[in-house]
C-alpha cells in the first residue's frame, strides 16, 4: 500500500483514496448523474489503482468538515514522456465549486510536484459542461477521437484536451497578476 497524501487549498483537500472509501466511490460513480459520464470499475480495479505506483486515486473532501464530495483517478505517473493522464474526476455534490477546485490542485500537483510536461485528458461530446470547464482552466481541445469507446452496445466519441507544462506556468503568473490589481 502506498503512503498517504494530502494537497489542499482553502475550499477542498485532496488526500488519497483507502479501501474503507471504496463504498462511496463505488456508489458515487453509479450515480444516476455521474454514471453516463464515467466507466464503472470493480471495487477490486479501484483497489488496483490505489495500490498502484503508476497511478493516484484521490478523495476530494470539502472543507472544514473534510466530507467527500468526489474523488480523482491520475494515470501514466511512471511515464518515461513526462505525461500524465488525467483519467477521471467525479463529483458527487454539484453546482458548489468542487470540480473547478479540483481540477486547479491537480494540475498544481502535475506541474509542480509530479514535474510532468503534459497533462492530458478526454471527455465525452456529449459533455459540454465538462468541456468547459477544463477550457476556462486553461486546457487546450487537440481534437475528437470518433467512435473510440464502446458502452453498453453504443460507439461514443471523446475530446481530447491537454496543458502543457508552459501553459500552466503562464496561466499561473497570469493568476498571479489578476489577484495583485
Amino acid at each position: 500500500m502506498k503512503g498517504q497524501r494530502v494537497v489542499e487549498n482553502s475550499f477542498i483537500q485532496l488526500r488519497s483514496t483507502q479501501e474503507a472509501d471504496l463504498a462511496w466511490v463505488l456508489e458515487t460513480e453509479r450515480h444516476p448523474e455521474n454514471r453516463d459520464y464515467v466507466y464503472n470499475w470493480s471495487r477490486e480495479r479501484h483497489l488496483a489503482c490505489i495500490d498502484s505506483t503508476d497511478e493516484a486515486h484521490f478523495m476530494v473532501l470539502r472543507k472544514p468538515d473534510l466530507a467527500p464530495v468526489g474523488y480523482v483517478i491520475l494515470s501514466d505517473l511512471e511515464s518515461q514522456h513526462d505525461v500524465i493522464s488525467f483519467d477521471r474526476i467525479t463529483i458527487r455534490d454539484k453546482g458548489k465549486g468542487y470540480g473547478r477546485q479540483t481540477v486547479r490542485l491537480i494540475t498544481k500537483l502535475c506541474f509542480e510536484e509530479y514535474k510532468c510536461h503534459r497533462l492530458w485528458l478526454d471527455v465525452f461530446d456529449f459533455n459540454p459542461q465538462a468541456r468547459k470547464l477544463y477550457e476556462s482552466e486553461g486546457f487546450v481541445f487537440e481534437g475528437t477521437l470518433r467512435d473510440c469507446k464502446k458502452k453498453e452496445g453504443n460507439y461514443l466519441s471523446m475530446h481530447v484536451l491537454s496543458m502543457l507544462a508552459p501553459d500552466y506556468e503562464n496561466k499561473k503568473d497570469n493568476d498571479t497578476k489578476d489577484k495583485s490589481v
